[in-house]
């Protein structure tokens, strides 16, 4: 089957093009792209093999690629497995997920690794590639065997959201994955400073009564840890960012050419601490806090803010490793996407059983089902005029291929067909119940967004449909 995705909007950082244009697929591979202006020729091009996509009014893009995503299988099967987060991320527009070793067994012998690419292979929607556990079990106590991960496809190596505390060990990491050409993707925490967190450590976790976790946990986390890959020379990947403290020390250490590189997840952009409030007079007067993503231009049609007061206080949808933390962390943040600082936007998508999440709020499993409305999310940075669209899309996929070293995803003649079509303007009401992913925990719920995946291809495939579309 041949697809002709007429009259999009293109855009393919990679190649730094921006147009309006056709794009012609078969045999799984991007046959040519073909500005507005062109006369499309090809004598079998619209013969009955070929099927025509219209895309006017919607942007066509190499897919998505997210570094971090939690798809529980093996062992955790009640949370995801690998066809439903697959299938979520093609919903929402990712064509590749790099698979955290967060599962029972983990990622830490060549195995289970390649248990977790043979389920890929026959039941993923989209493609999946695996990071290896750092340490044996996940256990932060001895070294996995990082060479034999590597040589079953590991990509990189990460205890997921596990900190590693001995800084000796994350020493001895660093050089050994260095040795091998593959970053370390670490946790940005101090373990002994944020023991016994609920939620970010300031004004409304001591208003709610909750213990806090400071930004001084991840900063010193960082510092260490950026200390150790200046040391071995190693490529250092900060998971999660969420402090504007730890962006200044990237910033810092990218300026001396350490090999540093790092993510933001889309909550940690747009949502802040006073989510946990929820409907909880803020106090000072005027639009209650928290309603961070107040647009400058309502009369679009652009939703005027994201609104916490449409949950209860204590929420446990809104508890994320890290925290969601102030608006002038978010500011700082969003400030690290555009100069660069920031290489790329990862979900985190991290699904949780209901049982884990209907409890106290310090107790709850931390986590938020993001895949399915991470694009909308950070759209709404567009919207406010904060990133501009192309950079954007480049965070999503050139950004993710450089901290991988490779080529990236691209619309160029003779690529993979991996692309996304989304309409930034869609409007829809996000409903948790309705997810493909197993996982329904994500404070969105009832929240309207602007931007919406209309269809996602994979290798020449459509892996996701948007009806009538």
């Amino acid at each position: 089957m041949r697809y002709l995705i007429k009259n999009g909007s293109i855009i393919d950082p990679a190649q730094r093009v921006a147009m309006v244009g056709d794009v012609l697929v078969s045999a799984g591979k991007v046959e040519h792209v073909y500005d507005v202006a062109d006369r499309y020729s090809e004598g079998g091009a619209l013969n009955d093999d070929v099927e025509v996509i219209n895309a006017r009014g919607a942007v066509v893009a190499p897919g998505f690629t997210d570094l971090h995503t939690y798809l529980r299988e093996p062992g955790e099967e009640h949370k995801e497995t690998i066809a439903s987060g697959t299938r979520a991320a093609a919903h929402g527009g990712f064509t590749t997920v790099c698979a955290m070793p967060s599962t029972c067994p983990t990622h830490d012998t060549a195995a289970v690794v390649r248990q977790v690419q043979a389920i890929a292979r026959e039941q993923g929607h989209v493609h999946v590639e695996v990071i290896g556990a750092l340490t044996v079990g996940r256990e932060g106590r001895a070294l996995a065997d990082l060479a034999e991960l590597a040589e079953a496809g590991c990509i990189a190596f990460s205890d997921g959201g596990r900190p590693l505390e001995d800084a000796a060990l994350m020493r001895n990491a660093l050089a050994y994955a260095a040795a091998l050409g593959l970053p370390v993707m670490a946790c940005c925490e101090d373990g002994r400073l944020s023991a016994g967190w609920a939620m970010h450590e300031g004004a409304v976790s001591t208003r709610l009564g909750l213990p806090g976790f400071p930004a001084a946990a991840e900063e010193a986390r960082i510092a260490r840890d950026i200390a150790l890959a200046e040391l071995t020379g190693a490529h250092l990947h900060l998971c999660q960012v969420s402090t504007a403290g730890g962006v200044a020390l990237i910033r810092a250490a990218r300026e001396r050419g350490v090999h540093v590189t790092a993510e933001v997840a889309p909550h940690h952009l747009t949502l802040s601490e006073h989510w946990v409030l929820g409907n909880l007079p803020a106090g000072g007067g005027g639009a209650p806090a928290g309603r961070t993503t107040r647009s400058p231009h309502p009369e679009l049609g652009v939703p005027a803010w994201l609104d916490p007061t449409l949950l209860p206080p204590y929420h446990p949808s809104t508890r994320v490793r890290p925290p969601l933390r102030t608006a002038a962390d978010l500011e700082a943040l969003v400030e690290g996407l555009r100069d660069g600082t920031i290489d790329a936007i990862a979900t985190g998508h991290a699904p949780q059983s209901r049982v884990e999440k209907d409890c106290e709020y310090g107790l709850a499993a931390p986590g938020i089902s993001g895949l399915e409305t991470a694009l909308a999310l950070v759209l709404s940075l567009v919207h406010r005029g904060e990133l501009d669209l192309v950079h954007l899309v480049a965070k999503l996929t050139e950004g993710p291929a450089q901290v991988l070293d490779r080529s990236p995803a691209s619309l160029r003649p003779g690529a993979r067909a991996d692309l996304v079509i989304f309409d930034p303007d869609a409007s829809w009401t996000v409903d948790a119940t309705r997810f493909v992913s197993l996982g329904q925990n994500t404070p969105l719920h009832g929240q309207r967004l602007k931007g919406q995946v209309m269809l996602t291809m994979a290798s020449g495939r459509i892996v996701f449909r948007r009806a009538g579309f």
